[in-house]
């Protein structure tokens, strides 16, 4: 065979089809631009949250490198920095905790650090900087504002060091102060120079205060790799590569760290997308399919006349990629801004992060286009497989109705019936009418499946987990997340309780108490860590709570039992779980172990292990990582404290109302209270509202999520339907030349539909419930404030709603070929 260079005839054909199938394009262009337009917005919407969580993330954990070496001497630091997969570090050396009075239970920790560790620790200092001389220091605000001094350079500062040997007792010179970060909020830092260090704690053995959990004298190494995946693993292999043993610190904030361990997290994703391209898939490979059937016969005669299979194939695929590369900036463009107005929205749901970090990662557009590509590269596949395999003499005869080659004959007693006719017609052609139904019974699903989910939430539930009365005060001195501490702490004092439990309309009180411990891990954290995860310190949050909150225990016990008599005796204490890493938890203690906290006198026997976000309303709403919460009751935390010399503050205060004075009682507390910038009061009310803002804002995501998908079913269905009434108008005329009135051939369209409709109807009634109540109740029981319940109201209406748009359809497809003459289409064929 004689190669020819035929490649501009093969686009030259590929050009002239196009241009014949205006109406097919135009169908084409739309399906690509609605699928590419989801896709884009699905990734924006994940790469913007991802961004937004792993820089949160990374402020939580205190630096953006990937892992680091935890207590380390002067000769191992070396030994790791010659290692060659390291290519960035930051040094801190531990040299102790501020011991001054004004910090209570609040731990501050005194390091000296490079200037690596400030750039990649979101330290932006507003004046000043790190400390060079021996009696410098550089705080953040928060620090300033517990010791009651002015930011101001030069400012004199007197610091008690905790060195664990000894506490050095110095003036400092303030070289530098920054902003209280609002994740760091609990914490602080203090910053020394090296030429202190070197003066004042060069005696200290690191190894001594290793045992002594200390860790004064100590380094720790924080390093940059190429990348961030396998960072576990890197570290590991460091160590065995240069025979050293010493923990290691990974930080999970990054998303790769974090999807190696849990990769169900990156499923909702993956599954919206693969709805998208599926949906995408059958509206695009129908249009392409119906349009080879339509024009089969003129690639009957492209074969006939030399045409190879090859060509034929190219040619579908050639227009497929035109059709692509017009739709894809439309879709890009709109995909990327419904992303950026999404992405807000979705966020605000979450009080885990308040900062939107919108991405403009070329990875999203990549990544769509990419997806995009291969919706319709696949879905133009095919037809371009079927162009290309038919020969030209059945291509003459072909109108998409498979046949076995073998006649069959159909019996009536009663003649022919339209309704029986219309039926058979269905199944003439099953790909079309499978691909048609498994649209419309996907675009259905989703919507049933986002309105039972939405009808889910359930306010009872959701007003549960976030108020426990009619009116709660919280004290913002203890739980304030932003900017630093210049507000009182003791502003929700007994007398201002004492007071608000007089008012006119109130039945009654209930107090929560909070205090902060650490304490170096002792046998049963050991016992349960990890030695990567093992912390450094245990941050315990206990809480005081009154009797009202009692009721709130059974329902998140994990291990062990809850009784109110002997919870009140003080003898016993309540544990929460902890939070190890990214979805994962462990239990410290057990029912049955006992508990002792630097300070308090007495022992606590362990009652029951609650789960980590048990008694939430109760708590400050913010976790350590490796640290737990702890449950007393009120009486028993408050004299434990008060007999160790500092005294629980009192986290919250809730109200219960007499129910026909809500309104009064909540102007007289607001009124008792409006003085104090400390407190802050919410009512039942104001968390029904933000609950109402929630459902608005899955209405707006869920429904136009739906509504688009909703759109290429319709698009396939209408696309279906239309090319269906051309691709058969010589069979129709045929039926009319013997007799067929218009009027019949009009019901015999309609019943068609009809049947449709109720194919579609079955489905979604049978394998759609099922579906439905599946996957929405696995929606419902990951999220704290649903009560399933299946709602049917979906897939009554939607009977008679497809049922008028079948209807209108067909009517829309006959009336072109009502007016065409019956000998003009007969002739079609000759």
């Amino acid at each position: 065979m004689i190669a020819t260079n035929n490649r501009r005839t093969i686009l030259n054909l590929a050009m002239a089809s196009l241009r014949a199938n205006r109406l097919r394009n135009l169908a084409a262009i739309c399906a690509i631009i609605l699928t590419t337009l989801l896709i884009t917005s699905i990734f924006t919407m994940a790469l913007s949250i991802n961004q937004s969580m792993q820089n949160a993330q990374m402020k939580t954990v205190g630096s953006d490198f990937h892992g680091g070496f935890k207590y380390l001497s002067p000769e191992q630091v070396e030994t790791l920095l010659k290692h060659p997969s390291i290519k960035q570090s930051a040094l801190s050396l531990h040299s102790g905790i501020l011991h001054n009075k004004a910090f209570g239970q609040d731990r501050v920790e005194v390091l000296q650090v490079d200037q690596n560790y400030a750039d990649h620790g979101f330290i932006e200092f507003v004046e000043g900087g790190l400390p060079a001389g021996e009696n410098e220091v550089a705080l953040n605000t928060w620090v300033l504002g517990k010791l009651g001094v002015q930011p101001e350079l030069g400012k004199e500062i007197t610091l008690q060091i905790d060195t664990g040997e000894r506490i050095i007792n110095r003036k400092f010179t303030l070289s530098g102060y920054y902003e209280a970060d609002k994740q760091l909020a609990m914490a602080g830092l203090a910053f020394v120079s090296k030429a202190f260090t070197d003066k004042n704690l060069s005696d200290i053995d690191p190894e001594q205060s290793k045992e002594s959990g200390s860790y004064v004298n100590t380094s720790e190494l924080s390093v940059m790799f190429n990348n961030s995946f396998h960072i576990e693993k890197k570290l590991n292999r460091i160590l065995a590569d240069t025979r050293i043993t010493a923990p290691i610190g990974i930080n999970w904030a990054y998303s790769s760290v974090s999807l190696a361990d849990n990769v169900e997290a990156i499923l909702p994703y993956a599954a919206v997308i693969f709805i998208i391209m599926l949906s995408g898939y059958l509206l695009i490979y129908n249009i392409f399919y119906i349009s080879v059937v339509r024009d089969v016969k003129f690639y009957g005669l492209l074969k006939m006349i030399g045409t190879t299979p090859r060509q034929l194939r190219r040619i579908i695929a050639i227009q497929a990629r035109l059709l692509y590369l017009i739709a894809l900036p439309f879709g890009l463009g709109s995909g990327y801004m419904t992303g950026r107005w999404v992405t807000p929205l979705t966020t605000s749901l979450s009080g885990e992060f308040k900062g939107n970090s919108l991405s403009s990662s070329p990875w999203i557009f990549a990544g769509a286009a990419l997806f995009s590509f291969l919706t319709v590269w696949i879905a133009a596949h095919k037809p371009g497989r079927l162009a290309a395999d038919i020969t030209p003499v059945e291509s003459v005869k072909f109108s998409g109705v498979q046949n076995s080659g073998k006649r069959t004959f159909k019996p009536s007693k009663h003649g022919a019936r339209l309704y029986r006719m219309s039926f058979s017609n269905l199944f003439r052609s099953k790909k079309k009418l499978s691909l048609m139904l498994s649209s419309l019974f996907l675009s259905i699903l989703l919507f049933n499946t986002i309105f039972t989910v939405i009808s889910s939430m359930d306010i009872n539930k959701y007003l549960s987990a976030y108020i426990h009365g009619d009116y709660m005060i919280h004290n913002k001195g203890i739980i304030q997340q932003e900017g630093e501490r210049s507000v009182n702490e003791t502003e929700l004092s007994e007398e201002l309780c004492a007071k608000l439990e007089h008012l006119d309309g109130v039945e009654n009180i209930d107090k929560v108490y909070y205090t902060l411990f650490s304490y170096p891990p002792d046998d049963s954290v050991r016992a349960s860590a990890t030695p990567s995860a093992l912390p450094a310190k245990v941050h315990t949050q206990l809480y005081g709570l009154d009797s009202g909150w009692y009721d709130l225990a059974d329902q998140d016990i994990l291990e062990g039992h809850f009784n109110r008599e002997q919870f009140d005796s003080g003898d016993y204490i309540l544990v929460a779980e902890t939070l190890t890493g990214p979805g994962a938890y462990t239990s410290y203690y057990h029912p049955g172990d006992t508990i002792s906290y630097s300070g308090l006198k007495r022992r606590y026997e362990v009652m029951a292990v609650l789960k980590y976000h048990a008694f939430y309303a109760a708590t400050s709403q913010m976790y350590f990582g490796n640290g737990y919460n702890a449950f007393l009751p009120a009486a028993e935390l408050r004299q434990a404290t008060l007999e160790s010399g500092t005294p629980a503050d009192i986290l919250s205060l809730t109200l219960n109302a007499a129910p026909g004075k809500l309104d009064k009682t909540g102007q007289q507390i607001r009124e008792a209270i409006r003085p104090l910038d400390a407190l802050q009061l919410k009512s039942r009310e104001d968390y029904r509202k933000e609950l109402s803002d929630n459902i608005r804002i899955f209405q707006i995501i869920g429904y136009g999520l739906s509504l688009v998908i909703a759109l290429i079913g319709l698009l396939n269905y209408i696309n279906s339907v239309l090319t269906g009434v051309i691709a058969r108008r010589h069979e129709f005329a045929v039926l009319e030349s013997i007799g067929m009135t218009k009027q019949q051939l009009k019901r015999m369209l309609v019943y068609e539909g009809m049947y449709t409709v109720l194919l579609t109807a079955l489905l979604t009634s049978t394998i759609g419930v099922l579906l439905t109540y599946c996957t929405a109740r696995g929606i419902a029981a990951g999220m704290a404030y649903m009560e399933f319940r299946m709602m049917w109201l979906p897939f009554i209406l939607i009977i008679p709603i497809l049922a008028v748009l079948s209807y209108l359809i067909t009517l829309s497809a006959y009336k072109p070929l009502a007016r065409s003459p019956i000998v003009e289409r007969l002739r079609e064929m000759e």
